[in-house]
C-alpha cells in the first residue's frame, strides 16, 4: 500500500480566506476539491503539498443555477454526480451531462468536483508512476528535468490533457470565473488552458477556479461527447469528441462546435471541421468530410496505455462521424 505523505490541513469557510492562504503558501499549498486526483498524485509523489487547502465549507461553490434568459451557473465543487442528473443540465446541456457521466466510476463522480475536472493536471504512462518507478529513469521535462520519454528529442512535455468536462463545456462557449484576494476575472474556458503538457492552464498563484457560466440555449441545438477508453468506467479517455450543432428551421447548420480531447496538452477546437457543416444540411457526405477534418487535427502521441497513437488517432474520426450521425438522426 502506498500511503499519503504527511501534510497539513486547512478548511476556510470563505473564498476570500482561501485566496489568501494559496497567496501565502504558494507552491507548498494545494487546493483539495473530491481529491480523486491530488490524493493519488500524492500518494505516488508526483506532487508533494505541506498543506492541503479544502474548499468543502464554502457554500458560495457549490451549486447548479438556470435561468433562460442568462443561462447555467455551475459552482466549482458542484459534484459530477449532480451535474450527470440536474434536471436543467440534462435537458438543456445534454453533453455536459453525458460528459460528467462518463468520468470513472459512480463512486468518483460523488467526490469529484467540476473545478477539479477542469484543473486535472496532464497525464503520461512515464510521470504518473510510482517514485521508485520513475527514479529508475532519467528525471523528465514535466519532474523538472531535460528529457522527454515519450518524445526523447522534444524541448517541451508531451503529456496528455485527459478532462472530460472541458471539451462539452467549450462546445456551449462557456467562461470560467477566476478569483484572488485582489479581485476576480472572468476568461472563456477555452482559453484557460495553455498548450504546455508541463503547465496545462493559465491559473495564476493565488488563483481559485469559483464558477462557470454557459450562455442560454439556443432552439434546435442539439449536443453530445463521445469516449474511448479501454474499459466502460474508471479509465481515463485514451480519445474524445464534444460536438454541438445549431439548425435552422429548414434544416441547414447555422453553427458548429466540435473539440477533441486526449490527443495534445488541452482541449482541441476543429475550426476545419465545423466550417465543412456550416451552410449546409448534416448530409453524410459533410459528416464524413468533417471527421476526416478531425482526423487530421488529432495528433496523440504514445504517452497513454491502451492504444496506439495511430488507433487514438483513427477514434478521432469515427468518433466524429459517430456524434454528427447521432445529431443529425
Amino acid at each position: 500500500m502506498i500511503r499519503l505523505p504527511k501534510m497539513d490541513h486547512a478548511a476556510p469557510s470563505t473564498l476570500i480566506d482561501a485566496c489568501s492562504l494559496m497567496r501565502e503558501q504558494g507552491e507548498k499549498a494545494r487546493l483539495l476539491g473530491g481529491g480523486t486526483d491530488l490524493l493519488v498524485a500524492s500518494k505516488l509523489r508526483n506532487v508533494k503539498p505541506s498543506l492541503v487547502v479544502s474548499l468543502g465549507g464554502i457554500p458560495e461553490l457549490r451549486g447548479i443555477r438556470f435561468d433562460e434568459k442568462e443561462g447555467l451557473r455551475i459552482g466549482a465543487m458542484t459534484t459530477l454526480n449532480e451535474l450527470r442528473y440536474d434536471p436543467n443540465v440534462v435537458g438543456h446541456y445534454p453533453a455536459l451531462a453525458e460528459a460528467a457521466a462518463s468520468v470513472g466510476t459512480t463512486q468518483l463522480q460523488y467526490m469529484g468536483t467540476l473545478g477539479g475536472n477542469l484543473c486535472l493536471d496532464t497525464r503520461c504512462m512515464y510521470y504518473n508512476q510510482s517514485e521508485p518507478w520513475r527514479k529508475s529513469r532519467a528525471v523528465c521535462l514535466k519532474m523538472g528535468g531535460d528529457v522527454c520519454h515519450v518524445v526523447p528529442k522534444a524541448k517541451k512535455c508531451y503529456a496528455v490533457f485527459s478532462g472530460d468536462m472541458a471539451p462539452a463545456l467549450i462546445v456551449y462557449e462557456a467562461q470560467v470565473k477566476l478569483v484572488d484576494s485582489a479581485g476576480q476575472r472572468t476568461v472563456n474556458l477555452k482559453d484557460l488552458y495553455t498548450g504546455d503538457g508541463k503547465s496545462p492552464n493559465q491559473i495564476k498563484p493565488g488563483e481559485i477556479l469559483s464558477d462557470v457560466t454557459i450562455p442560454p440555449p439556443v432552439e434546435k441545438q442539439g449536443s453530445t461527447y463521445l469516449k474511448y477508453r479501454v474499459r466502460g468506467s474508471i479509465d481515463f479517455p485514451l480519445a474524445g469528441v464534444a460536438v454541438r450543432v445549431t439548425l435552422k428551421d429548414s434544416g441547414i447548420c447555422q453553427d458548429c462546435r466540435i473539440v477533441l480531447n486526449a490527443v495534445s496538452f488541452g482541449p482541441v477546437p476543429v475550426p476545419d471541421a465545423e466550417n465543412v457543416l456550416k451552410g449546409r444540411e448534416l448530409k453524410e457526405d459533410f459528416i464524413d468530410q468533417a471527421a476526416e477534418q478531425a482526423t487530421k487535427a488529432a495528433h496523440p502521441v504514445a504517452n497513454a496505455i491502451g492504444a496506439t497513437p495511430s488507433y487514438r488517432r483513427k477514434m478521432i474520426g469515427i468518433l466524429t462521424r459517430r456524434a454528427l450521425m447521432s445529431l443529425a438522426n
